[in-house]
């Protein structure tokens, strides 16, 4: 049963990276269900506490809507329901580890890109950059961690 949860969402990962890499959406008609479906599925399995999923989708979820206040929109409500859906599905105490490594990951890889922006002159800078292959290595990272 737990592999099937793992499974669905490693799926819904992989298709949100590659949305937001195309298209730099995610998709609430992704995120918004998941979440669900992962709430129903621990409350239907009983294999952890309700309010392990209930308090990851709501903290996570909150957490992230400070990051996209205090960033002015550069964070999105994309990347806030795709935390939410990973805070549903594995729980506050794993999910606060995947929020954490999202921002460590990230800075490994916007500090060496800024530094050449700043180096080498370029027509065309980076400013953003999509956070869902962020999030969905940090969830990854943390499934093989925990699993």
């Amino acid at each position: 049963m737990q592999m099937a949860l793992i499974t669905l969402l490693v799926c819904l990962l992989v298709f949100c990276v590659a949305t937001d890499l195309r298209s730099r959406m995610i998709y609430d008609w992704v995120t918004l269900p998941g979440t669900v479906a992962f709430l129903v599925f621990h409350l239907i399995a009983k294999d952890i506490s309700m309010l392990e999923p209930l308090a990851g989708a709501a903290g996570l979820g909150v957490i992230a809507l400070l990051v996209a206040v205090v960033s002015k929109g550069q964070f999105g409500g994309g990347d806030i329901k795709l935390f939410m859906m990973i805070g549903a599905c594995l729980g506050w105490s794993i999910g606060i580890w995947v929020f954490m490594l999202t921002f460590l990951a990230a800075a490994f890889i916007a500090w060496p890109i800024l530094l050449l922006q700043k180096l080498l002159p370029q027509k065309r800078k980076v400013k953003e950059l999509p956070m869902a292959p962020f999030i969905a290595f940090s969830a990854m990272l943390m499934i093989a961690l925990a699993y």
